[in-house]
């Protein structure tokens, strides 16, 4: 089935139907919005403003690609960014910050549906999305990494700018909460310690 980039259900909210451009993901046929998708609404802002990463968002992103593309071997790996969808099932499409995934578990050539093959690691930079509102974004991150864990995905790493904490999740082993100077393993032979990398940088 082809998988394209956006969910092309038909929402409504709040009897004001939501463009499918404005979905960020969706779960279990829910479909989750970007943040900021209610003032694109009422023409406050474009889709466009919303869209776009912060700048400590883009920084450590950018960041992380250079270390994951320094020492894990360029000819195992493939490292996608810039919001990799991944197709877990129908109804449960998901967007992913980074996907690092082994070049031999991919189908060749790539075309433009959603990956449906799971990442090995996958990396979160805050949440994007606009929160129902019986859905804390504790809860959002736990369904979405169990979703993920699921699908096969065996390591998924959140990294939250507010508090400064990165949550680590492993298949089959207790998930894990520390801060931005801890050191973290994406894969053997490639970590990072994400508090002296941004300073490096003087991104903080």
């Amino acid at each position: 089935m082809s998988i394209t980039p956006r969910t092309k259900r038909q929402n409504l909210v709040a009897g004001r139907r939501v463009p499918a451009s404005l979905v960020y993901e969706e779960i279990d046929g829910v479909p989750y919005y970007y943040k900021g998708y209610r003032s694109v609404l009422t023409h406050k802002k474009t889709a466009e403003e919303i869209m776009g990463a912060s700048a400590l968002q883009s920084a450590i992103v950018s960041l992380l690609i250079h270390i994951l593309y320094k020492y894990l071997p360029f000819d195992d790996y493939l490292i996608a960014t810039n919001e990799p969808g991944l197709h877990i099932k129908t109804g449960s499409n998901l967007s992913n910050d980074i996907a690092v995934f082994e070049q031999s578990s991919l189908a060749f050539p790539l075309d433009e549906r959603y990956f449906s093959t799971p990442p090995k690691v996958v990396i979160e930079v805050d949440v994007k999305i606009d929160l129902p509102a019986d859905v804390s974004e504790t809860e959002y991150i736990h369904r979405k990494t169990e979703k993920m864990l699921n699908f096969g995905v065996q390591k998924v790493i959140w990294i939250l700018s507010k508090t400064q904490k990165i949550l680590v999740a492993v298949q089959g082993e207790r998930w894990i909460i520390t801060d931005w100077n801890d050191n973290v393993e994406v894969l053997p032979g490639c970590s990072f310690e994400l508090g002296s990398l941004l300073r490096s940088k003087k991104v903080i």
